[in-house]
Order: C-alpha cells, then sequence, then structure tokens
C-alpha cells in the first residue's frame, strides 16, 4: 500500500474534525494509531497535526494527546494569526504611554440566542458580562467588551475585572489557556463605542475580537476591543 502523504492526512483528519467525527471524545486518535490507519511516517502524521493546530483546531496537551478546540460557524473565521499580543501601544512609538482601565459595568447573564449567536457560546449558559474602558494618556481609546463562560471561569469579581482577568484565570483558578484566536476588522461605531470612547470625527473603530480555549478545548472567553483607529498601533493588544 502507498504510504499518505502529510497532506493526505491533514485533508481527511480536517474534514473529519469540521464533520464532528471526533467531537465526543474531543481527542484525536493517538499517534500510533493514526501512523497504521493511514500507513504513514511518524513524521508525516506529527506534520499534518501541526498544520491542524496552525489552523486553530487542535491543541496538544503533554500527556493527554492532542485536544480538539471547540468549533462553530463563529469560531472557524478566526484564523488570523497575530503573534504574541499582549499590549497596546500608541501610534507614536516614542510617546510617554499612561495607562489606565475604567469599569464601565459587570454583570451576570444567561446567553440568548443572539449572543449565541454572536459569541459561539451555548444558549442557556451564564457568562459574565464585563465593559472596560482604556485610557491611554489620558484619552478614552480602548473599550473592552468582555464575555466569560461562568462555568468554567467562576468568581469574577468587579475587583478582578479592574485589575487582571487573565491574572486570575492563570494565577488563582490554575487554568491553562491554550489558544487565543483572533480576527482584526473594522466597524461602523456603536452607541457604546461614541458614549465611551474619545472618537472625535470618527465614525467607524477598529475592532480586535478574540476567543480563548483551555487546555481541554473549551472556549471560555469571547471579547471584542474596540478601539479609535487613528490614535494606535496594534503592535499588540491588551490580553487581561
Amino acid at each position: 500500500m502507498t504510504k499518505n502523504t502529510f497532506d493526505s492526512i491533514y485533508k481527511t483528519l480536517k474534514e473529519r474534525i469540521l464533520k464532528g467525527t471526533y467531537s465526543i471524545k474531543m481527542r484525536l486518535p493517538i499517534e500510533d494509531d493514526l501512523i497504521t490507519e493511514f500507513d504513514s511516517s511518524r513524521y508525516a502524521v506529527r506534520k499534518a497535526i501541526k498544520q491542524l493546530a496552525n489552523e486553530g483546531l487542535v491543541y496538544s496537551v503533554k500527556g493527554r494527546g492532542v485536544v480538539l478546540l471547540e468549533h462553530t460557524p463563529q469560531t472557524q473565521q478566526f484564523n488570523l494569526n497575530l503573534g504574541e499580543l499582549s499590549g497596546i501601544h500608541t501610534s507614536e512609538p516614542d510617546q510617554t504611554f499612561d495607562y489606565q482601565t475604567a469599569l464601565v459595568s459587570f454583570d451576570q447573564i444567561i446567553v440568548d440566542q443572539a449572543l449565541s449567536q454572536q459569541t459561539a457560546f451555548e444558549v442557556g449558559i451564564p457568562v459574565y458580562a464585563i465593559k472596560r474602558v482604556r485610557s491611554i494618556n489620558g484619552t478614552r481609546a480602548v473599550i473592552d467588551i468582555n464575555y466569560f463562560n461562568a462555568q468554567l471561569i467562576p468568581g469574577i469579581t468587579p475587583k478582578i475585572a479592574k485589575t487582571s482577568i487573565y491574572d486570575y484565570i492563570q494565577k488563582t483558578l490554575k487554568i491553562k489557556i491554550a489558544v487565543v484566536k483572533r480576527l482584526l476588522r473594522v466597524d461602523s461605531a456603536l452607541p457604546v463605542d461614541t458614549d465611551n470612547l474619545a472618537l472625535g470625527q470618527n465614525n467607524c473603530v477598529g475592532n480586535m475580537i478574540s476567543i480563548a480555549f483551555n487546555d481541554s478545548g473549551r472556549q471560555f472567553e469571547y471579547t471584542e476591543s474596540h478601539f479609535i483607529p487613528n490614535e494606535l498601533a496594534f503592535t499588540q493588544l491588551i490580553r487581561n
């Protein structure tokens, strides 16, 4: 039998993942089983899995195998790899950077159909709905609109939201953040933007949308970061 190539293994596995073949266990078969099934080399199987990981479909967990990330039609568009993004910079690299966060709203709500369509969270689950304005050098430049799955990330408080939710997730809850997918686009300004941002003459905002997964493949966050498009250079993005 002719050995399967990396490309044929990758395409077959991707098709199965998108069809839900492995969704019950949320894991790919072990490496040795894939080598046997495809009559292929270990290198070809690993290369195929790496490509699936690069596309945000799977995540390798030491000692547990290759975990499938939850996927929906909404999450499949999040394939833009923007690297390690962890902060915001002004468009002038030499400018002093004074950064403040203000909590605008903090609620716990139940996901309805409309919010599910937006965030990819299941209808009926509780989420923390949080809005925070980021002021840079005294200018209200960014508003983060966060939704966190309250079943996966319990115990968020307004005090935590004012400091760092990601520190709480990683240091207090000891949850491993496996993958963050991002989509960057430009949107028309909404009332939430005109009410909270110093948009001036701008009638649009930049929008960095992020969805985050734990190392069990479960989506725990959906965030939109709306920002003034002519004030900031997103060499990095706030992720806390």
